[in-house]
């Protein structure tokens, strides 16, 4: 924060500022809702007041910015419009023909059956493969071979 003087406090809470930054804050005001000729105007009063005023000469920018758009939009439009008008002969594009709709095998209940019955089967011969000692029969009751001929 910058240490303002005692004059330049009393400058900002001066009645003419307090009015020249309501006056601004209008004229943003009046360009954000769209009545930029009304905006226009505010800030061409408050730059013959005071003419090196950054947030006005910012206002004039965002202005002239805003009527360059609206120019190469409307200019946009109207080539497009020429265009059409220039060749009549050229046919419309070909509608596309629609797609056909794939059915997706996974809503089958066929299939989610034949699923489910492959799984249950796949966890059942897996519980019997470990019940039955199918790792070799290799347990802490059972040590493997070589570990006993030591």
């Amino acid at each position: 924060m910058e240490d303002k003087t005692i004059l330049e406090e009393l400058l900002d809470n001066s009645l003419g500022h307090r009015h020249d930054n309501m006056k601004m804050d209008k004229a943003y005001h009046l360009l954000s809702a769209g009545a930029i000729a009304e905006a226009d105007a505010l800030f061409d009063e408050i730059l013959t007041e005071e003419p090196f005023n950054r947030d006005a000469l910012t206002g004039k920018r965002l202005i002239a910015r805003q009527a360059r758009v609206e120019q190469r939009m409307d200019n946009a439009g109207e080539r497009v419009h020429r265009a059409k008008l220039a060749s009549p002969e050229a046919e419309p594009e070909p509608e596309a023909e629609p797609k056909p709709k794939r059915k997706n095998p996974l809503r089958s209940k066929k299939v989610l059956t034949a699923l489910v019955v492959a799984f249950v089967m796949f966890c059942g011969l897996a519980a019997a493969y470990v019940g039955t000692g199918g790792f070799d029969g290799e347990t802490a009751e059972n040590p493997p071979e070589y570990s006993q001929q030591q």
